[in-house]
Parts: C-alpha cells; structure tokens; sequence
C-alpha cells in the first residue's frame, strides 16, 4: 500500500523511530505547542512560519546539549523494535527516507549515528536547526525540497498529535504509530491519514 503512494517517507524521531527517553518525555509534557486544543485555538501560528513565542535561543541549545551529554553518559539511544528492517525495506525499494524531529540537533546527529540509523537516510533536520518548530510545517517543506518528490507522494509518520497537524499544515499525507507517546484517542481526535500499531505493521502495509 505505502510504497505505491509515496515515494519519500519522512519520520518523527522521538518514539517512532528511537524509544523516547524519560528527559523526552517531560520536555514534550511541557510545551503548550504538543497540546492539540492550543495549536487549534492558535493555527495562525503554525501557517505562516512564525512560532516566534517558542523558537529556541541559541544559548538555550548549548545548553540541552550540555545536559545531553551528561544524560547520555548513563543512557543509550535504541532503535524501536522493527526500526531497522523497515529502513532497510524502504531503501531496497529505493524510497527517499529521511527524518525531521524537534529534537535537539546536538542529539538527533549523535543518535542517528549511534543507532546506525543515518546509514538508511537520505537526509536529517533538526527543528531548531531551522528556528522552526512543530507543528510549524517549515521543517517538512525544507525536506521535500531537498527532494524532487510532489507533496502527494510524501508521508509524515509519527507518534504525537503534532506530527499529525504538522503534516496537514504542510499539505501531506500523515501516518500515526500507536506504540509511541500519544494514545490513540489523542490520536483519533487529530485525524491521521492511517493508523498502525508500530513500525512492524507499517512494513507489513508497505
């Protein structure tokens, strides 16, 4: 089914791809921009590329990566089950696969190596590589202009209502995987083009 639509796959990092780790998890609790009842009080925000009340200082970066680094030295990045073979299939069918996450860039680059994910990607961003944050869809449009792909052949496929709303606000099809952070009836309620229970289910709909 997938791989007779789309032709680039893009992913949420954070608990689609990578298990979410418990710094993750309270980091997403608080920001009012996962809450889907704010982002459809306040869609202005997310349609025109401004999100200027939540964008990153660049002081606050260094400091999440200095964080990380200490975090890191007592935890590890795993992929989720079924991670790695569903990157493999999709590049044996030669899709473009790539991945955007508000996760920090600092994080995201040393992950993807980690996990040897980067070695099935044809292309990483971090949001506050960009300044642009979900669901703000400028992170998706940079990275279907990267490639010569139409919108209608691009899927977005994450665990959060936000990944769901910043695929719609970009204009492409969205996929919700039900084993990551936000439960299905969250999920349900944003609307997703198509459900699975984890990434083992999207490659057998492949």
């Amino acid at each position: 089914m997938f791989l007779e639509k789309y032709d680039l796959f893009i992913f949420d990092w954070d608990g689609t791809l990578s298990t979410s780790s418990a710094l993750v998890k309270v980091t997403r609790f608080l920001k009012r921009r996962y809450n889907i009842d704010y982002v459809r009080a306040h869609k202005e925000l997310y349609t025109i590329g401004s999100m200027k009340d939540v964008r990153k200082k660049e002081g606050r970066a260094k400091l999440y990566s200095l964080i990380y680094d200490i975090y890191s030295r007592f935890t590890r990045a795993e992929l989720k089950p079924g991670a790695m073979e569903l990157l493999k299939a999709l590049k044996k069918h030669r899709k473009k696969v790539a991945v955007f996450s508000d996760s920090n860039r600092h994080r995201l680059y040393i992950e993807t190596r980690k996990t040897n994910a980067v070695k099935y990607l044809d292309f990483i961003l971090s949001a506050d590589s960009i300044r642009s944050f979900k669901p703000d869809p400028a992170g998706i449009n940079t990275v279907i202009e990267n490639f010569d792909v139409p919108k209608k052949r691009c899927l977005y496929i994450g665990d959060m209502a936000v990944d769901v709303f910043t695929a719609k606000f970009a204009g492409i099809g969205s996929c919700s995987v039900l084993d990551g952070l936000d439960p299905k009836d969250l999920l349900e309620k944003v609307g997703p083009d198509y459900f699975v229970e984890d990434l083992a289910d999207f490659a057998d709909k492949l």
